[in-house]
């Protein structure tokens, strides 16, 4: 920083150490640290992109904070539902929730699956939204109308799009040089 003649700016200036409680508590003597006469701690939680990441990397706080928006979402989308056709709820459905539910969600690939049922929740309230069901409705009924895949399986999905793209395009050079096509045993 010093070479390229930049300040720190402490108030903005946000890192995090991830591990364990006992990993996290090797380092507590090293903090908090001075860099160019500046005091910086790590914080407990980041935000980066939209993701938040916390310490033990669970992406706890992400998906509360992320479930909470969605259902403000959902809960405005249900007050004006009757004045739109199923086409139109089903576009507004995927605009204001749909797509973030697929934005950066393979990070979310090994995360427990009661979190992941969190996320499920909250598509299969969309879902009786778009498709004005009764609260009780068994859920494979109104999902089949939709053609929405289960949160679990559209992180799948994710992955494996990403991975053909690189696989395909050799771009980006990161991540096609860590995947390999599979090789046919009969050849």
């Amino acid at each position: 920083m010093k070479n390229s003649k930049l300040k720190l700016n402490a108030t903005k200036t946000e890192f995090i150490i991830i591990g364990t409680v006992t990993q996290r508590a090797k380092l507590d003597g090293f903090f908090p640290t001075h860099i160019l006469n500046q005091s910086v701690t790590p914080a407990p939680s980041v935000s980066n992109l939209g993701v938040n990441f916390d310490e033990s990397f669970n992406f706890k706080q992400h998906l509360s904070k992320t479930c909470r928006c969605y259902f403000y979402h959902i809960r405005d989308l249900h007050r004006i539902r009757r004045f739109f056709s199923f086409s139109v709820a089903k576009t507004i459905a995927t605009a204001l929730v749909s797509s973030r539910l697929d934005y950066c969600n393979s990070l979310l690939y090994n995360t427990a699956n009661k979190d992941i049922a969190r996320l499920q929740r909250v598509q299969n309230c969309l879902a009786k939204v778009v498709t004005r069901s009764p609260r009780f409705l068994a859920r494979c009924r109104f999902k089949k109308s939709l053609h929405w895949l289960p949160v679990h399986y559209r992180i799948i999905f994710k992955i494996c799009t990403i991975s053909n793209q690189a696989l395909a395009s050799k771009q980006p050079t990161y991540l096609n040089s860590m995947l390999s096509p599979a090789r046919n045993s009969r050849e």
